[in-house]
């Protein structure tokens, strides 16, 4: 019985990753964007010299804004170890059971950051922005996430290369989390 409630605890976990990363998707193309404050990915674009700059943020790496760190990435990490948290928490089983719990807390992370980033483009493609110049597309090589590590040509959008290594190393995280759970006492 206990186990079958542990494999619920992984699915839950990922499932509740991926909708917090469509919401935050969401959230991050049409709100974080404020066109009455006149700013974009954190630049005001206002030049008029009496306009307030100091909602202004800055990037800390690359194409990465403080609100990536915090609340992103917090609550990425918040919701992708739930199931690790909840072992170290209560001791609930052995140290093999907690590495799958990290484990499957890698997976997770990096499948929430993969769906967050797809997901804004979604947003961009199916109900864009008025003035957004790129609505009604899905990612481009000139977009930030097709820059670092390129991408491959799909015809009217790319596939960053870094989705396919991302998507790899979840995959075979995830195998590792939930391979042999049906074992009862595999501790």
């Amino acid at each position: 019985m206990q186990l079958r409630a542990r494999r619920i605890e992984f699915i839950t976990t990922a499932i509740i990753g991926v909708i917090f990363a469509i919401c935050f998707a969401h959230l991050e193309y049409y709100y974080i964007k404020d066109p009455a404050l006149q700013i974009s990915n954190g630049k005001v674009q206002s030049n008029h010299p009496e306009f307030d700059h100091s909602r202004e943020t800055k990037r800390i790496i690359g194409n990465m804004y403080q609100y990536h760190i915090f609340p992103m990435l917090f609550i990425f990490v918040l919701i992708s170890f739930a199931a690790l948290f909840d072992d170290m928490s209560f001791k609930l089983f052995g140290g093999r059971k907690r590495r799958k719990a990290f484990i499957l807390g890698g997976a997770n992370l990096i499948t929430a950051i993969v769906i967050e980033d797809f997901a804004w483009f979604v947003n961009r493609w199916l109900v864009p922005l008025q003035d957004d110049p790129k609505g009604g597309q899905l990612m481009q090589f000139t977009d930030w996430t097709s820059m670092h590590l390129g991408a491959i040509d799909i015809g009217s959008f790319v596939i960053p290369n870094w989705y396919l290594v991302a998507i790899a190393l979840a995959a075979m995280a995830y195998y590792i989390a939930f391979r042999g759970s049906y074992r009862v006492f595999n501790d």
